[in-house]
Order: structure tokens, then C-alpha cells, then sequence
């Protein structure tokens, strides 16, 4: 049996002998598969023990940090590639993953060239090795640019003087600013998911319009009027069409109210269209209006009439009542003929107190003859001056007709001038009644052409 015994024993001796082996072998291959998973990760690892002093150091921690393997080894990590103002932050990241386990974190390190670069880290206690510690870095100084970056825009977007808002690719809004929101042109929940061609000009179809005409950069550049809550707002609009490789991601809408502005334009324009005492349009305005008149009815061979009317006798209303009522009388017997008349129609004061007046579109003589009637019923009004004085006026009124009469501005209003003071010489006459009394001091002549 003893016999026996031995040569069982060398066999489980070389069992255990060839089983060691293998193990050994497996071990060596896990040991140099790891190594080399180590060696070339993309991600700089780096072990360090419970003191934080540096292990092991990769190719890629290399790449990152600029140091080299025996540069960095027993090297203290916080010491090593942590900026002062980071390093009471990235103790507490390491205590938290030796008591934890793990613990991650982005913060701040510097390079062997003394470059600042941001890291996310992910830290691992590993088992087994009396606390050591696998730290695991990557490099996101381009990423927190760029999320820099973004922020700021966005902060610039947020606080920018100019209502701002953006859309997706297929032109819904996504975003708008708070100027925009202080337009008073709609709440978010009005404003969001709309299409920009339904928001800016109330359909789709006019915003295919405004994207043929969008320049080579392309922009689009226009004035817009939008409902508010306070009332009508004229707005500067400016549209970028975004691309990214030849593919619309976004549009971009920069509104700017001109509200006051444009009524200041308006406003100044109107001064420098129209008399000032009567509104009427003053004579600049006139002569470019009967010029325009005149270029539309020779392309469409209509007839135009122009009445030259000169009131009577004026200086004695002043002599007697003042330039006070000359001046009322004046500007009522503007606004009656203003009103007598179609708004396509020209009202002018051409002197002191000689008006024009422009017809466009004279179909025949009874056309003409009903004007001049209407015409002559607004010079007739009465003017109430105040409870003593009540004024009627008597003007001469000469008319030419466009292409009859004259050919261009110039010719026409002379021959007009010219019919007027051939009635003019007919008839003038002053009356005046006791006060309370209706009071015909100017009268109206009949025309004759």
C-alpha cells in the first residue's frame, strides 16, 4: 500500500504543478492584457496610493500632462497637476472616493508647459490595494469653451436691447428673448411652436415671398406693423436664414420697435407735404402730385382737371376782423373743400389765398360740371366766426383740363391761373351785415372755362 501511496502522490504533485502553470499563465495574460489596455487607453489613467502619490502614469496621461512616466511617478497627484485655487476641492474628490469608493469631478490642472487645461476626472478605490486609487482624465478644455461660449451668447442674447427670437429648420419659434417679451406681442404659449411667416406676417404664404428676396448673405431686411397690447407697434425687422452645409437649421428674427420713430418721420414728412395754417397740401407737394398725375394719365389716357380758385377781396377780411379770422377763414374753407372731395383728390394751398385743386380720372363734361359744383357749395359754407361774425366766401375759380388745355404741369396750372383771373375781372363785391346777423362779406363767383 505504501507503494502505492508514492506514485499517487506524483501524480497529484503534477496535477497541482501543471495546474499551477496554467494558472500563472492566465494570471500573466490578464496581468499583460491589462497592461496593455492600460498602456493605450485613450483616457489618461493613473493610479496613485492612499497618500495621493502617483503609481502608475499612462501614454495618454502622457499626451495630456505633457510629463513622462518617470517624471510623474511618486509624484504627490494634487500637488503635481492641481492650480492652488483648485486643490482644497479635488482633497475632498480622493477622500470622498477612498471612503466611498468612487467619486467624480471637473476641475482645473495644469501641464508640465504650465498650460491650464479643465478635466473631468472619475476616481475608483480599488480592492484589494491597501486604498490605491485609480484615477481615470480626460481633457474637456474645448468642450467647456465651447459651453462657455454658449453661455456667454446666451447671456448676450438674454440681455441684448433688441427682441430676439429663433426657430427650428422647418421655421417653427423655439426661443425669444426677454425684449421681445417686453414688445407685449404675445405671451410665450402664443408665441412658441408658430411658424415665423404666420407670427411676422399673419401667413406662410407671404414669408415665401420674403425668402425670394433674401440677399446673397442671406437676410432679409424690412419694416413690419404688429398688434400690441399697447396699441399698433412699427417694427425693424432683420431675418438670417442659418445653413450648416447647405441645410436650413434656423431663422433668426432681430425685431427693433421704431415705433416713435416712425411717427416722428410721419410727422415731419406730413410738415413738409402740407401747409402748415390749413393743412392743405402745400404747393412743393402739388407740383410733384400733378407731375405724378400727369406721367398716369398719359399712359392711360385720362383726363385731369385742375381748378384754380382765388378768393375774393381776402385783404379786406383781414383789414376788418383781423388776420386771426383770415386765417380761420382760410382753414374752414379748406377743410370744406378737403371734404367735398374724394381722398385721391388734391387740395393745395398755392399762395396767400389761392388754392388748387387736382382731379384725376374726369370721365366727361357732366363729371366735370358736378365737380365744379361740389366745389363751389365748400367755398359757399358759412363760417361762424364767433356769435357776431358769420362769413361767406366769393372766389374766382378758373379751370384747365389735361390733355385739352395743356400738355405738362407748368402749361396747365397757367392756363388755369389765366381762366381764373378772367373771372375775376367779372365780378367782386364786399357786404357786411349788422352782428348776429348771417354776414355774406365774400361771395362765390360761377366759373367759366
Amino acid at each position: 500500500m505504501e507503494l502505492l501511496a508514492v506514485p499517487a502522490l506524483l501524480v497529484i504533485m503534477a496535477l497541482w504543478v501543471v495546474h499551477s502553470i496554467v494558472l500563472n499563465r492566465r494570471l500573466n495574460q490578464s496581468q499583460n492584457r491589462y497592461h496593455q489596455f492600460f498602456c493605450d487607453s485613450p483616457v489618461a489613467l493613473i493610479v496613485i496610493d492612499q497618500n495621493y502619490r502617483i503609481l502608475e502614469w499612462n501614454q495618454s496621461a502622457e499626451s495630456i500632462f505633457g510629463w513622462s512616466a518617470l517624471e510623474a511617478l511618486n509624484k504627490d497627484i494634487i500637488d503635481f497637476l492641481v492650480p492652488s485655487f483648485d486643490k482644497t476641492h479635488v482633497m475632498n474628490i480622493l477622500q470622498k472616493a477612498s471612503a466611498e469608493g468612487s467619486s467624480h469631478s471637473k476641475n482645473y490642472n495644469v501641464t508640465k508647459y504650465r498650460n491650464e487645461i479643465f478635466c473631468e476626472w472619475g476616481n475608483r478605490l480599488l480592492p484589494g490595494h491597501k486604498g490605491d486609487i485609480l484615477c481615470m482624465a480626460q481633457d474637456i478644455t474645448a468642450s467647456k469653451k465651447t459651453l462657455d461660449e454658449l453661455s456667454k451668447r446666451s447671456t448676450a442674447l438674454e440681455s441684448a436691447g433688441d427682441a430676439i427670437f429663433y426657430t427650428d429648420h422647418k421655421g417653427l419659434i423655439e426661443f425669444a428673448n426677454r425684449s421681445f417679451f417686453l414688445l407685449n406681442l404675445g405671451e410665450p404659449d402664443e408665441v412658441y411652436g408658430r411658424h415665423i411667416g404666420a407670427y411676422l406676417f399673419n401667413e406662410k404664404r407671404s414669408f415665401s415671398a420674403i425668402q425670394s428676396q433674401f440677399n446673397a448673405d442671406h437676410m432679409w431686411r424690412g419694416t413690419i406693423t404688429k398688434p400690441s397690447q399697447k396699441g399698433d407697434k412699427v417694427l425693424s425687422v432683420t431675418i438670417t436664414a442659418i445653413y450648416n452645409r447647405q441645410r436650413l437649421i434656423s431663422y433668426v428674427a432681430n425685431l427693433h420697435d421704431i415705433t416713435q420713430l416712425s411717427t416722428h418721420v410721419d410727422t415731419l414728412t406730413h410738415k413738409a407735404h402740407h401747409d402748415p395754417l390749413t393743412g392743405a397740401t402745400n404747393r412743393a407737394a402739388m407740383d410733384d402730385r400733378l407731375f405724378r398725375a400727369i406721367e398716369r394719365a398719359s399712359q392711360t389716357s385720362q383726363r385731369i382737371a385742375l381748378f384754380f380758385i382765388d378768393l375774393n377781396d381776402f385783404k379786406i377780411v383781414n383789414d376788418r376782423y383781423g388776420h386771426e379770422v383770415g386765417d380761420k377763414l382760410l382753414s374752414e374753407v379748406a377743410k370744406n373743400l378737403k371734404a367735398c372731395l374724394r381722398n385721391t383728390d388734391t387740395v393745395s394751398r398755392y399762395g396767400g389765398d389761392e388754392f388748387v385743386i387736382i382731379i384725376e380720372d374726369i370721365h366727361n363734361q357732366e363729371h366735370i360740371d358736378t365737380v365744379f359744383h361740389t366745389i363751389q357749395s365748400a367755398i359757399n359754407e358759412p363760417i361762424i366766426i364767433n356769435e357776431y361774425v358769420t362769413l361767406q366766401a366769393k372766389a374766382s375759380v378758373g379751370m384747365a383740363i389735361y390733355p385739352e388745355d395743356a400738355m405738362d404741369a407748368d402749361t396747365l396750372i397757367k392756363a388755369a391761373d389765366s381762366s381764373m383771373y378772367r373771372i375775376k375781372k367779372e365780378k367782386s363785391s364786399v357786404k357786411e351785415l349788422s352782428p348776429n346777423e348771417f354776414v355774406p362779406t365774400l361771395y362765390a363767383d360761377n366759373h367759366n372755362h
